[in-house]
């Protein structure tokens, strides 16, 4: 359990930080919806650096590699948001989608991938409202403004 400011809890390969909120916040951080978000992406430097602009803007982050260690994290804490990849081993990012939408369907989902087939975006989209998708070649630039306008 998570209790004070800068702790973190280490599971198999899933890290949760939370951030110290006691530092004075930048301008451009105010009036911002500070946010606990899960963030699965097999990819440790990806996840890593994702990790820390999510938690460059004082979000509590807490990882998973892969869609098995996401749903544990879903099941035992209160989200405000799911950023997941598509592509993973063990359970993919559709797949995490499915269980949590079927259990908590206005969860914000902001779906990245580096390439998908067009119809299975589509159907995701289509099917599941709160889903976005941020393509990750686009994550540097605009991973920020999905964030804000996922938590509005």
């Amino acid at each position: 359990m998570l209790s004070g400011v800068g702790e973190w809890v280490v599971g198999a390969t899933s890290v949760v930080r939370n951030p110290d909120t006691s530092s004075s916040k930048t301008s451009q951080n105010q009036g911002r919806r500070m946010a606990t978000i899960l963030l699965v992406e097999d990819n440790d430097d990806l996840r890593s650096t994702i990790r820390v602009r999510l938690e460059a803007d004082q979000h509590r982050v807490v990882e998973a590699a892969d869609g098995v260690e996401a749903i544990h994290w879903w099941q035992s804490l209160t989200l405000d948001l799911l950023i997941t990849d598509f592509s993973m081993p063990r359970m993919n990012g559709q797949e995490v989608i499915q269980a949590v939408a079927a259990q908590q369907p206005a969860l914000p989902i902001i779906l990245m991938s580096g390439g998908m087939e067009e119809h299975v975006l589509l159907c995701l989209l289509h099917r599941y409202p709160s889903v976005r998708y941020l393509p990750k070649q686009l994550v540097s630039s605009h991973l920020r403004e999905y964030v804000r306008d996922a938590l509005t």
